[in-house]
């Protein structure tokens, strides 16, 4: 009985530090996406102001 035990006691944090495992990795791919088309997204809008400024400028020196 006690070869038993340890068995199921060896498969129960098994499957708990695996599910663990995969909900932090599931978790942090999420963020990643998250930062990654956040910045992204960020980075365009920067360009998209910098070049309606440039030619804003172009047009008052004219």
């Amino acid at each position: 009985m006690n070869t038993f035990m340890a068995i199921m006691s060896q498969l129960f944090w098994g499957v708990t530090v695996g599910a663990l495992e995969a909900a932090f990795a599931t978790v942090a791919r999420g963020a990643f996406a998250v930062f990654g088309l956040g910045g992204a997204g960020w980075w365009m809008v920067k360009r998209r102001r910098e070049r309606q400024q440039r030619r804003s400028n172009a047009r008052n020196e004219d």
